[in-house]
C-alpha cells in the first residue's frame, strides 16, 4: 500500500511548520492535501491525484510530488508519475532523505519498465497528429513520444487529404517507428476526425485473417485486428474477403470508447478449383480437433485461397495456432506434434514414476524368485546326487525320490514366475521413459 501524507509528517514540527527554507502552505493547499491523503487511504486515487494536483498548485512545496507520484502510478498514469518523482528528488535534494532517494528511484525504475516511446515521421508535416484522440504539438514530435505500453489509437488529419486512422503498440522500454503518409482525399472519403471533434474506436473482430473493412464505404487501413479510431456517430462496416460473403453492419461509436464488431464471414457456397487450396493435417493425437477460420472441421479441407486461421486442440495439450496459407494447385500435409501443458506433463511424469518405481519392485522381486529357484535347485542337485550314491549301493529310498521331483518342481515355478515378473518390469521400464 502506497505511503501517503509525506507532506504532513516531515519531521520539523506541529502540521506544516517547517524551517524557513520551506515554503509555507496555504490553508487551501493544506486542505486539498489533508483531502487527497484521505481519499487516498480509502483507494479513491482519481480524486486523490485531482487534490495534490490542486495543493501543489497552490503550494509547490517538493514533498506534495512524492504523494502525487504514488497517486498517479496508482491509476496507471506511469509517465506523469516518472516526472513527480524526478521533480521530487530534483527539487527536494538534500532534504530527502538518503532512504527515501533509494525508495524513489526504484519507483522510477518501475514507472519507466511501463512506458515505451514512438518515433512519428508524419507526412506532409503541417498534417495534425491525435493519439487517442488528443492534438499532439508539432514541435514534441522531434523526440520520440513517451506513452503507457499497449495499444493506442493514432489518426492525422489535414484538409483535402484522406484521414489516416489506425493504432500502434507501444512495447515497454522500447522506441517503436511509425510512418504515416496522408493521400488525396477522393470524394467518398468520410469526414476527418478534426482536433476538437470527439472521436471513438472500432475494434473488428474475425477468427478469418486477412479480412477488408470499410467505414462508411472507404477502405480503412487496419494493423491486424488493432482498434481503429473513427468519428462519434453511427457508422456502416464492411467486411469482406474474396472467397466469403460480405458481411454489412451499423456501429454507434462513442466519445473515447470502443466498439466491438464481430464479423463471422460464411465462406461462398460455390468456388472454382483455381480459387481454392487443399490442406490436411497429420497430427500425433488421434484425438485432436481442428478448427480452421474458428470453425471445426476434418484434418483434411480444401480452403479459399489465402491465409487461414488454425488451431488445433486436444485436451491436456497446448493448443497449436497458426496461420496457413491456402494456394491453388499445391496441396500442403503439415504435420502437427502437440505439447503437454504443464499439469498434464506433470501428472504424466508422476505417472512415468509410479511405473518405473512399480517395475523396479516387481523386477526385484523377480530378481529375487530367480535366486531362490537357483538356490532350491542347487540344493536338490545335491540331495539328487546322495540319493544316486545310495541307489548304486541299495535299493532306492522311494519317498527321497518324490521329495527331490517336488522340490523341483517347485524350483521350476518360482524360476517360471520370476522370469514373468522381470520381463514384466522391463517392458514397464521401457515404456515409462
Amino acid at each position: 500500500m502506497p505511503r501517503f501524507g509525506l507532506w504532513l509528517q516531515l519531521a520539523c514540527g506541529p502540521l506544516f511548520v517547517c524551517s524557513t527554507a520551506l515554503a509555507q502552505p496555504t490553508s487551501g493547499a493544506r486542505a486539498h492535501f489533508a483531502q487527497g491523503v484521505e481519499q487516498a487511504e480509502l483507494g479513491d486515487f482519481d480524486s486523490a491525484a485531482a487534490n495534490f494536483e490542486e495543493a501543489y498548485r497552490l503550494s509547490p512545496h517538493y514533498a506534495v510530488l512524492y504523494n502525487l507520484g504514488q497517486a498517479y502510478s496508482a491509476i496507471g498514469k506511469s509517465i506523469e508519475a516518472l516526472r513527480a518523482f524526478e521533480m521530487y528528488l530534483e527539487r527536494g535534494g538534500q532534504k530527502v532523505a538518503p532512504e527515501r532517494q533509494d525508495e524513489v528511484r526504484q519507483l522510477i525504475l518501475m514507472s519507466k519498465k511501463r512506458i515505451g516511446y514512438v518515433a512519428f515521421e508524419i507526412e506532409p508535416p503541417e498534417a495534425t497528429l491525435m493519439i487517442d484522440g488528443r492534438a499532439i504539438d508539432r514541435a514534441s514530435l522531434r523526440v520520440p513520444t513517451s506513452l503507457i505500453a499497449g495499444i493506442h489509437g493514432v489518426a492525422m488529419t489535414l484538409p483535402g487529404y484522406q484521414t489516416f486512422v489506425g493504432s500502434v503498440n507501444v512495447e515497454p522500454q522500447k522506441i517503436v517507428s511509425l510512418k504515416m503518409k496522408l493521400e488525396p482525399a477522393p470524394a467518398s472519403a468520410i469526414p476527418a476526425p478534426l482536433d476538437g471533434v470527439p472521436i471513438g474506436q472500432i475494434a473488428v473482430d474475425s477468427a478469418l485473417p486477412e479480412i477488408n473493412v470499410l467505414l462508411d464505404g472507404t477502405a480503412v487501413e487496419r494493423v491486424g485486428k488493432e482498434p481503429f479510431l473513427a468519428p462519434v456517430g453511427r457508422h456502416r462496416i464492411r467486411c469482406q474477403r474474396d472467397g466469403y460473403e460480405r458481411l454489412d453492419l451499423l456501429v454507434e461509436i462513442h466519445e473515447k470508447g470502443i466498439a466491438r464488431v464481430h464479423c463471422d464471414l460464411t465462406p461462398a457456397r460455390e468456388l472454382r478449383a483455381a480459387e481454392t487450396g487443399f490442406v490436411s493435417f497429420k497430427i500425433d493425437q488421434s484425438n485432436a480437433e481442428v478448427l480452421i477460420d474458428g470453425r471445426r472441421i476434418p484434418s483434411s479441407i480444401r480452403l479459399s485461397a489465402g491465409l487461414h486461421a488454425v488451431r488445433i486442440r486436444c485436451l491436456g495439450f497446448v493448443d497449436w495456432t497458426r496461420t496457413v496459407t491456402a494456394r491453388p494447385g499445391f496441396p500442403e500435409t503439415i504435420v502437427v506434434q502437440l505439447t503437454p501443458t504443464p499439469e498434464h506433463a506433470l501428472e504424466t511424469a508422476r505417472t512415468a514414476n509410479k511405473r518405473r518405481t512399480l517395475a523396479y519392485v516387481i523386477g526385484g522381486t523377480g530378481i529375487a524368485l530367480l535366486g531362490t529357484s537357483a538356490a532350491l535347485y542347487a540344493t536338490n542337485n545335491g540331495r539328487y546326487r546322495n540319493w544316486a550314491a545310495h541307489g548304486d549301493t541299495g535299493s532306492p529310498d522311494l519317498q527321497t525320490a518324490l521329495s527331490i521331483q517336488r522340490q523341483d518342481d517347485a524350483a521350476l515355478g518360482v524360476a517360471v514366475v520370476g522370469g514373468v515378473m522381470l520381463g514384466y518390469a522391463v517392458i514397464s521400464w521401457l515404456s515409462s521413459r
